[in-house]
């Protein structure tokens, strides 16, 4: 009597593939994720930069900085329109940015805020950076 070998793979080497992939995935999609967020921080922290050389040049110009108020979607528009002259295009869709400080101390500091988590980025006009919650 002849014997014959099946050819193929049992349900427990599948079983053990399948479990080996949905961890690999989820180590990659933690991995992924925590990328894109400092993208989305840094390209944040970029627009600061531009709005503050944006400001320096305005206020060299109008002898004084230009301040946008409380941060909310407005303000964005406001800034684009009043200070980058439609030239740069800030990360709206999640971030809010505004610029305040004091006349008449001549101070200055750009805040962007994250909409859903509670992430704050504030530039001062001495070009440092500070995060809050981020």
């Amino acid at each position: 009597m002849k014997l014959h070998r099946q050819e193929g793979f049992t349900l427990i080497e599948l079983l053990v593939v399948v479990a080996i992939l949905g961890i690999l995935a989820a180590i990659g999609i933690t991995s992924y994720q925590g990328y894109a967020w400092s993208a989305k921080k840094k390209d944040a922290e970029l627009s600061l930069n531009a709005i503050l050389l944006a400001n320096e040049e305005y206020t060299s110009e109008n002898g004084s900085y230009y301040y946008s108020g409380s941060c909310n979607s407005s303000s964005n528009k406001n800034i684009q329109d009043n200070l980058l002259d439609g030239k740069e295009t800030l990360p709206s869709d999640e971030w809010e940015f505004c610029i305040q400080g004091h006349q008449s101390q001549q101070t200055l500091n750009i805040n962007a805020r994250h909409k859903t988590k509670r992430c704050i980025l504030t530039l001062t006009e001495k070009m440092k950076i500070t995060r809050k919650d981020c």
